[in-house]
């Protein structure tokens, strides 16, 4: 019998939304499309000419398709479990879902931080002065209260670095 590991913390970014999805089966499809065309020419009619152009166009603009596809319509999942220190990453594509596993020492701190897109992203800190890099969000209090709630889960401190050279702890305690 296998036993269900409890997490901590379990943080989804939820579904997609509907223009998303309508653009990731439009990547798709021209992807199936130029696969298609490629398998009928190097199979059904025998031609290398129209196989070789075919091949091409499969492979210059059917992975095109294949990665935009996939950009609309990933979602990624993050699931923390306190007791081993494990953070697992799992990316989704409708029913299929990929793990990726980081294994943490101790957890410190979780930042937030404006990078140079204008974009405030936040990290996990753990011992050996390592991050794992969470989430983004277009506006600072999205990311503020990111931080917070995943602070708070996880018993650990706030640094607001958003202004570069002058970052700042944040008092939990006064929330």
């Amino acid at each position: 019998m296998v036993a269900e590991t409890e997490f901590e913390v379990c943080i989804f970014e939820g579904k997609r939304k509907w223009y998303e999805l309508v653009l990731a089966a439009f990547f798709y499809s021209i992807s199936i499309y130029l696969l298609f065309t490629a398998f009928y020419y190097a199979f059904i009619d025998a031609s290398l000419a129209m196989f070789i152009h075919s091949f091409y166009l499969t492979l210059a603009f059917g992975l095109y398709g294949l990665a935009n596809g996939l950009r609309f319509s990933t979602t990624k999942n993050v699931l923390i479990d306190t007791d081993t220190n494990d953070i697992i990453s799992r990316y989704c594509v409708g029913p299929f879902s990929y793990d990726v596993k980081t294994k943490a020492n101790e957890f410190e701190y979780i930042s937030f931080f404006k990078d140079k897109n204008d974009i405030f992203g936040t990290h996990l800190w753990y011992k050996t002065n390592r991050h794992y890099k969470m989430y983004s969000f277009d506006k600072k209090e999205s990311a503020y209260n990111f931080a917070i709630k995943i602070a708070t889960k996880l018993n650990i401190d706030v640094l607001d670095a958003t202004e570069k050279g002058n970052s700042k702890w944040i008092d939990k305690s006064t929330l």
